[in-house]
């Protein structure tokens, strides 16, 4: 019995012992799991066209639709990130709306979703935008210092706190929503079509007075469209220039994500600003706008190098750099070269560079066309009759260029060279871009431009190369001359010069009575540049 007695102790006490070994452990095993909390959406339409009554504000206000919510595209920041731009979560929406405040103003209320429930603390809610059940985009909550802000109590971004437990609705007021009004809004157009892209890659190039390359540094602006009415997409990206550990500088390329919102089926325009901006590399510049062009989709895709690959569209800023590569025709589409294509090279025969006439005839009849003949389909004869050299002593640069008023079947390019145009474009004295003008610069400008806007897409290139016989006088004033006509300087702006149009080439500097390689360098790497593929 005692012996039992002992037994009956020692499993108590040893009862004791798990007992309190198992306190021990469970009040000293740590816990992971956050306080939860879950979290709702009440939507709240601000008719703006209720309130355009009331004021006098001028605005464009947005069209309202009269669909129904279907669901939200949501984005919240803080203690735990939910959704992005490029995938915002997507909460559904009780198609039943009613007044559940008792403010006279119905809202709807967004379904339970897993996505939302989430680790207690602060939040920020980044983005919220309404949908109908056909995914049409009907309200918007308006954001940051946008013009829309002062129609809503609180806009974007709205910071609030989520209780351990609780169960927490958030009122958010929306506005009717239309694509031409995305900018009031506070959003760039793509932060709302995020899933429709092409990508457009820009690299620039900066020369000196003295003809020196350096990277350029810019800023890019982009909008839908044809011009800068458009929706913006993108607005002042920089690229950065610096100094390598070699002491070299390097420049950065600026890449976007463009819409492409019918794929190839449509066609889709983009409108670009580029601004040539200060750098260490090469000093102070004036900060202005250098490029501003329509883009196509098309034009894009012209740049993809296989699946995976994409070429920069690179252009050249300043004298002495080579022309903008590539150039497109108006309709997206490269030009081509072959067996209907006319490439005549215009040699300034009134004698001040006769030394470079046999180089380029030598040139034509050799390497040039050993780098066409198969764009000819092999056909000496037919290189022969397409491409020549012609020599002209009238020093109308711009006749030339206009293939001296003929219309060959087939499409054409002129190649014009050229060191001074004295006294039928400019003088041989002081002379600069505000002088007058003469009458025969006049008439060749006038029936080029008119000529121009005849001419079918694609059917026309030139290309200006300016011969450098010397650097005085009548030969400064005619590379002065190009360089107005390119970019639209003084009395050759707008429709008496060529800045807006996206059919020439300019060659500077150009090396006179060189050899024929040297010309056939020139004139391959022109028309590459010009967008041809060789």
């Amino acid at each position: 019995m005692k012996r039992f007695k002992n037994y009956l102790m020692y499993v108590a006490v040893l009862a004791m012992l798990m007992i309190s070994c198992s306190k021990d452990e469970i009040d000293s095993i740590p816990t992971d799991e956050p306080e939860m909390a879950t979290l709702s959406f009440g939507v709240v339409l601000n008719d703006l066209m209720d309130q355009q009554s009331l004021t006098k504000q001028a605005m464009t206000f947005p069209d309202c639709s009269d669909q129904v919510p279907s669901y939200v595209q949501v984005v919240l920041s803080g203690t735990t990130a939910v959704g992005s731009y490029e995938d915002p979560i997507e909460v559904g929406v009780n198609p039943n709306p009613g007044d559940f405040d008792d403010d006279g103003t119905e809202e709807y209320f967004t379904l339970e979703s897993s996505d939302l429930e989430l680790e207690a603390g602060p939040y920020s809610l980044d983005f919220f935008a309404v949908y109908d059940e056909d995914d049409n985009l009907i309200w918007l909550a308006p954001y940051g210092e946008s013009d829309y802000i002062d129609w809503v109590s609180t806009p974007l971004p709205m910071e609030f706190d989520l209780g351990a437990g609780t169960k927490k609705y958030l009122d958010v007021e929306v506005l009717c929503f239309d694509d031409r009004t995305v900018n009031e809004f506070g959003y760039l157009f793509f932060d709302l079509h995020p899933t429709q892209a092409i990508e457009f890659c820009i690299f620039g190039n900066y020369c000196d007075d003295d003809g020196r390359h350096y990277p350029a540094e810019y800023s890019v602006n982009i909008w839908s469209g044809n011009d800068d009415t458009g929706e913006v997409l993108y607005s002042d990206l920089q690229n950065t220039v610096e100094m390598d550990n070699n002491g070299d500088y390097s420049g950065s390329t600026v890449c976007v994500a463009l819409p492409d919102i019918g794929g190839e089926d449509t066609v889709d325009h983009y409108y670009v600003e580029i601004t040539l901006l200060n750098s260490d590399a090469y000093g102070d510049v004036t900060e202005e706008v250098i490029r501003s062009f329509t883009l196509t989709d098309a034009q894009v895709r012209t740049l993809f190098d296989g699946e995976d690959a994409i070429d920069y569209w690179h252009f050249r800023e300043g004298v002495g750099c080579a022309t903008d590569s590539p150039t497109f025709t108006d309709n997206g589409t490269p030009p081509v070269i072959d067996v209907d294509t006319n490439i005549y090279i215009y040699f300034d025969s009134s004698g001040s560079m006769n030394s470079t006439l046999s180089p380029l005839q030598t040139m034509r009849n050799t390497l040039l066309k050993d780098a066409l003949i198969g764009l000819y389909d092999n056909d000496e004869d037919a290189y022969n009759d397409k491409v020549r050299v012609i020599s002209d002593g009238s020093e109308r640069t711009l006749n030339m260029l206009n293939f001296q008023g003929e219309t060959p079947a087939g499409n054409v390019i002129s190649l014009v060279f050229q060191d001074e145009a004295e006294y039928i474009y400019h003088s041989g004295g002081a002379w600069d871009e505000n002088t007058t003008r003469t009458g025969t610069y006049e008439l060749d400008v006038d029936a080029l431009r008119t000529r121009l806007n005849s001419f079918p897409s694609g059917y026309y290139r030139g290309v200006i190369f300016q011969v450098e016989t010397d650097t005085w006088g009548p030969f400064a004033n005619f590379k002065s001359l190009i360089e107005y006509i390119e970019n639209g300087t003084g009395n050759y702006a707008g429709n008496y010069g060529l800045s807006d149009r996206i059919e020439f080439g300019y060659n500077y500097g150009v090396t006179p009575g060189a050899t024929p390689t040297y010309y056939a360098d020139l004139i391959v790497q022109a028309l590459e540049d010009l967008g041809y593929q060789l």
